[in-house]
């Protein structure tokens, strides 16, 4: 996605008054939800921006993981929680637009049930192997899955993620048979992938990025336009001749419908305000993610755009829930 730089018009927004709030808000200590287990992107960070939201508003901000069903349970205890700025929700994008579509019925509306607050950020994907897989490359990768049909395992962080649609893309634009095996997030993912239960992941990169350094995971092929400075030598699909595999992977926070526009302000103010301080900038690179600055209405516009989207390869890919 196309970062978002208006940050001067997000503070001009939020230059209105908060004096009708005073001291009311917070008085008391904020839940930040994220709807998979710790350790994945998601948790990586929500826990960056929870230290900075704690000494802005000088209050805690817990994170609070609450996993399962793709991000839909937490992202559910989110949209029925009070609207009263003591809970808010950081998630990726599978429970708020990209796996909509592969659920008969989702137990909330993204755009009735949730005040959009803040985009987070974006991250680059790469398929990584096992170190013990004996294919080097995506070109081996395909060539091992056709003459060992059923035998490629590929590990999907959650269901309805970008990784489980891109690994549904890639088995239907390729002509394999692949046992997709889904988890209950990038955390236990990235453990099975690194002890050899799967053969490989598309992933994002801050899950991994630590253990490809270290080699107990190896970089395949990046879902960059461009290769990015972490992984020089990693080559993107597009130049292996897969230029449909391009995906950024994309977090924001949201509250509860109702919460009073002056808090989600003052939100919104202070995460923008993280965003463009060198230091999280900082922790963000090291990880491979950039922040992304939004204003609410910009990112409840991004959130109908990428619901849209993704219905689309849904139906395309004919992708379901296992």
């Amino acid at each position: 996605m196309k970062r978002v730089i208006r940050f001067a018009a997000a503070l001009a927004a939020a230059s209105i008054s908060f004096a009708a709030l005073g001291q009311a808000w917070p008085s008391k200590q904020v839940k930040m939800i994220v709807p998979f287990p710790p350790g994945g992107t998601t948790d990586i960070m929500a826990r960056v921006l929870s230290e900075r939201l704690q000494t802005a508003f000088g209050q805690p901000f817990v994170v609070e993981n609450r996993s399962g069903a793709g991000g839909v349970i937490g992202t559910e205890v989110t949209a029925k929680s009070a609207p009263d700025g003591y809970t808010i929700l950081l998630s990726s994008s599978a429970p708020l637009a990209v796996g909509l579509k592969l659920y008969k019925k989702v137990p909330y509306d993204v755009m009735k049930d949730l005040a959009p607050v803040s985009m987070v950020g974006d991250v680059t994907m790469v398929l990584v192997a096992g170190s013990g897989f004996k294919a080097a490359n995506v070109k081996e990768t395909i060539e091992y899955a056709k003459a060992n049909p059923g035998k490629l395992n590929l590990a999907i962080p959650a269901l309805g993620s970008q990784g489980h649609l891109l690994t549904e893309l890639f088995r239907l634009r390729t002509g394999t048979s692949i046992n997709i095996i889904p988890y209950k997030g990038s955390g236990p993912a990235v453990i099975d992938l690194i002890s050899g239960v799967v053969d490989g992941d598309f992933e994002n990169l801050p899950a991994v990025i630590e253990h490809i350094k270290s080699g107990k995971l190896r970089a395949l092929a990046v879902l960059s336009a461009k290769r990015i400075p972490l992984l020089p030598d990693t080559p993107t699909f597009a130049e292996l001749g897969m230029p449909e595999f391009v995906a950024s992977p994309w977090f924001a926070i949201v509250a509860p419908a109702g919460t009073p526009r002056e808090i989600v302000m003052k939100l919104n103010q202070e995460i923008n305000k993280s965003l463009s301080s060198p230091a999280v900038q900082a922790v963000f690179a090291k990880q491979g993610a950039n922040p992304v600055i939004a204003t609410p209405e910009e990112t409840g516009a991004f959130f109908r755009s990428e619901i849209d989207k993704w219905a689309k390869i849904v139906a395309e890919t004919g992708a379901k829930l296992q």
